[in-house]
């Protein structure tokens, strides 16, 4: 039980040694107070005045499941506390009287607190058995698919009082020894593993750790690709998935990348919840904790090493020579070249075929009932979209809600909804030995860039039928799309035989017990698992309305990670239903797994591809700049003097910005660029961007004089200028709004926009990032202009490295150079006749104006900086998995 007090004035500040499960927290501000620490707070002892509506939901939504208590010591403030509530478990009670001694009276607080938590315990296993006995009373859900993810979800449903019913094509994994028949859960290897990047989205290209992947999926496995069959063999369905895979940018890519992060380490919170609270089904599965992660390339393991380091994971780093020291079994590998070194992350492993035993066991007690041996084939909707029924070769499904995760095999049932043809297999294959003398006391991952198994999962585990100890390993990636291998596949036996050849190289004494005996593939079964992969590596949560007034949900798609964000998963369905809403939902809806197609701009000047060898030289490329007179900007004129010397430039004055804002009336306006301007010369802010963007300027070099100098773009003159120059492209900086009659003139526009695009637009976009605490939103976009302020589509997106002692100038100083060199690289493919690819930019996000930077706010993100140590912790989540 774990208990915070928020009283004022504070209890028990005068004892000594007080028990570590009580948290003591002087609540001087509603963000000071820890109520999403690593351990859920059970009993809350408040005054009552410091609870509002926003810290009771995150207290409650916080294992929500979990029973809790709040002890109050202003009875007067209890139905306002009710209400915040809002019927959800939590018993509240006012504090019982005050005692002769402050001793005992502290005494007979923690005294009620414990009988108020167990009253809340009775209550909630009550309400839990009279759900059990009450089964017409309940709200129905029919779950197609009997995987990982569909189980912890029909299980969190049914301790939620759902009445679950799960149909699935397979026979019952628990009485079936046919592997082949059963799913990508229970037909590979008895083995799973959870850690904080299990789940990956493998397309981030400028990757350290996976490297050269952008045509991954057009080579077969033997000619070092991820393909099972060659391109010429593709379907159009399957060219299509794979051009999605390679046409995502890599600013994309990591946008992506991260969403499956906070994914994942969410997860990692509610896999320790449930171990905790239902440590029954943890017993007998092979559980263990930590990971060990070795690596070929240094660079590779210097990539892990930031990367866990940054999600919170690292456990511990050591140097190769102590590594070996603890595990000298590696010792051999190492001196062959085939280990760097290794890290210990937080994770853990079980085998998966008891655990989901358990499982099956654990749904069925809570009401759940299992159809096995079922394919359902198609949901039937009516004219206004909404779903009716499941047909299936038994004939119909009706529910109050549906779910769906049918795997890489159910494209079928999909049909006709935005998850359609968004997942395709890929598959990964299975063998086991003995752990000998020195045995693995902890699950191991190794990563092999560029050969052709990379990633491999050894689990500690036992053996099914013998309880020997063995270590499990499967790894590899099989592009089979909406096929699967023959037997005798050629890429198929590659896989293996690679897959042996891990298991000699680092585990030399099992491999040749396992040869020996026969055993490397228990009952001559070479088992392989189709894991469900869309092309963005992110999962699928579509909601589709029903027409009784309920739901059907689509799940799946969580390529090598449905284990790992399984009850992630479970969650996101649960408040889908109750009518709350999750971040799943919107980093996996699938209108952002099916990209749009990029929208390419072709230059006008002729490819030297396409130019006949005889012809005159290619015709310079006609580019304007519209810039104002900040001190990037001579460094954006610097770099564009070098690559394309002639271009045309018209800057935009910030004195003239000014007066234009005066001359509009607009004095508000007005009045805070003048104080911003006086701000950043105080505080020093002018000079010390001045200085980092000097220094990037060689001396001897000074740009001409602009073309035109002008208090506003949005003037006949510049028009008339643009109309006679015609430029094929123009890039604009650190203007003002951008009317329609110059866009109409100037071609091409591209923005430097020194913000998180779609989300922070306008104007100190740095500030708010930080002021909101999105530390990963500082960043940069290019993005094409239009009318739309901000709102054109995307073509790239640069993010600095947070590094010891920044600032908000410092970040922005970054972005802005980063952004130009990076504009400039764009600007030079685009003379050369290459198309530039651009993303639609989603319609979301909020503006910012000079007006709103107020020096409330600037106080206040000092303050964060400062005191709070905003930049020292750049983790994606807060509570990564202990």
């Amino acid at each position: 039980m774990k208990v915070l007090i928020t009283t004022n004035p504070p209890l028990f500040k005068n004892q000594r040694d007080l028990p570590a499960y009580i948290s003591i927290c002087e609540a001087s501000a509603e963000s000071s107070i820890p109520l999403t620490n690593a351990e859920t707070v059970d009993v809350w002892i408040c005054s009552g005045e410091e609870v509002t509506s926003e810290l009771m939901d995150r207290w409650l939504n916080e294992a929500y499941h979990n029973p809790k208590a709040m002890l109050v010591q202003d009875a007067t403030i209890i139905p306002r506390l009710q209400t915040y509530a809002r019927s959800r478990m939590v018993e509240i009670a006012e504090f019982p009287e005050q005692k002769h001694t402050s001793a005992e009276w502290e005494a007979s607080i923690l005294e009620d607190a414990g009988k108020l938590y167990r009253r809340a315990q009775v209550r909630t296993e009550s309400q839990r058995l009279n759900a059990i006995e009450n089964h017409d009373r309940k709200t129905t859900v029919l779950l197609v698919g009997a995987g990982i993810v569909n189980l912890m979800t029909a299980e969190l449903l049914a301790t939620r009082g759902f009445q679950v019913r799960i149909v699935d094509t397979g026979p019952d994994p628990r009485f079936c020894k046919d592997w082949v028949s059963l799913g990508v859960t229970n037909g590979g290897g008895n083995a799973r593993m959870f850690t904080g990047t299990e789940a990956d989205n493998y397309n981030e290209k400028d990757s350290k750790i996976y490297q050269n992947m952008r045509s991954i999926f057009r080579q077969t496995v033997r000619e070092g690709g991820w393909s099972m069959k060659s391109p010429k063999a593709f379907t159009p369905a399957e060219l299509a998935w794979v051009d999605a895979f390679e046409r995502i940018p890599a600013w994309l890519a990591q946008d992506f990348r991260d969403n499956i992060y906070q994914t994942n380490l969410t997860a990692g919170e509610i896999w320790k919840e449930h171990m905790e609270t239902t440590p029954q089904l943890y017993q007998g599965v092979g559980l263990c904790g930590d990971v060990n992660r070795i690596y070929v390339e240094p660079d590779a393991l210097d990539a892990a090493i930031k990367l866990n380091r940054r999600l919170g994971t690292l456990i511990e780093a050591p140097s190769t020579d102590k590594f070996l020291s603890t595990h000298p079994g590696f010792r051999p590998a190492a001196e062959s070249d085939h280990l760097s070194g290794g890290i210990t992350v937080e994770g853990f492993t079980v085998n998966v075929n008891p655990f989901v035993a358990k499982l099956l066991d654990r749904i069925t007690d809570f009401g759940g009932n299992f159809l096995w041996n079922c394919e359902v084939q198609s949901m039937q909707r009516n004219s206004l979209g909404e779903v009716i029924k499941l047909t299936s070769q038994l004939g119909h499904f009706e529910a109050d809600h549906y779910v769906v995760s049918a795997g890489s095999t159910g494209n079928e049932l999909l049909r006709g909804t935005a998850s359609e043809d968004l997942i395709h297999g890929i598959l990964g294959v299975w063998l086991q030995i003995p752990n000998l003398h020195p045995p693995m006391q902890h699950s191991l991952k190794i990563h092999r860039r560029g050969h052709l198994v990379e990633d491999v999962n050894i689990t500690v585990g036992k053996d099914v039928d013998t309880s020997e100890d063995v270590l499990i390993l499967g790894g590899g990636y099989g592009y089979v799309g909406l096929d699967r291998p023959s037997p005798d596949c050629p890429e198929l036996a590659a896989l293996f035989k690679e897959l042996e050849e891990v298991a000699r190289i680092y585990f030399p004494k099992g491999y040749a017990a396992a040869k020996e005996r026969g055993t490397m593939y228990p009952g001559g079964h070479r088992k392989y698992c189709v894991r469900p992969f869309t092309p963005t590596g992110l999962g699928l949560f579509e909601k589709i309305p029903t027409a009784s007034g309920g739901q059907l949900i689509i799940t799946g798609g969580n390529n090598t990670g449905g284990f790992t964000q399984a009850p992630a998963i479970a969650r996101a369905v649960n408040r889908a239903l109750i009518g709350e809403h999750d971040p799943i939902h919107d980093f996996y809806h699938p209108d952002r797994g099916r990209l749009p197609f990029t929208m390419t701009y072709k230059s006008k000047v002729p490819s030297p591809l396409s130019t006949p060898i005889e012809t005159e030289a290619r015709p310079p490329l006609r580019l304007l700049l519209l810039c104002s007179d900040g001190p990037q900007q001579s460094y954006l004129r610097y770099r564009l003097d070098q690559a394309f010397p002639g271009y045309r430039c018209i800057l935009e004055t910030h004195d003239g910005q000014v007066r234009r804002l005066f001359a509009q009336s607009r004095i508000v306006d007005a009045c805070y660029m003048k104080y911003h301007s006086l701000r950043r010369y105080l505080l020093g802010h002018d000079q010390q961007r001045a200085t980092y963007f000097h220094k990037l300027i060689p001396p001897p070099h000074t740009s001409s004089a602009p073309d035109l100098t002008v208090d506003s773009l949005n003037c006949r003159t510049v028009w008339d200028f643009a109309a006679q120059y015609r430029p094929d492209l123009t890039i604009v900086s650190g203007t003002k709004y951008v009317g329609r009659k110059l866009t109409e003139r100037a071609g091409l526009m591209l923005n430097l926009h020194i913000g998180h695009l779609p989300e922070y637009k306008g104007n100190h976009c740095i500030f708010f990032a930080l002021y909101d605490g999105a530390v990963d939103k500082v960043s940069a976009t290019l993005h094409q202009l239009t009318l739309a302020l901000d709102g054109g589509d995307i073509l790239d997106r640069v993010s600095p490295a947070i590094e010891p002692g920044d600032t908000e100038e410092t970040l922005y100083a970054r972005c802005s150079r980063m952004l130009i060199d990076r504009c400039v690289e764009h600007v030079e493919q685009f003379s050369q006749g290459e198309s530039l690819g651009f993303v639609p930019q989603e319609a979301t996000g909020r503006t910012f104006r000079h007006r709103d930077r107020t020096p409330e706010k600037e106080l206040w993100l000092w303050w964060k900086l400062a005191v709070g140590g905003l930049l020292c912790d750049k983790r994606m989540v807060s509570r990564p998995l202990k």
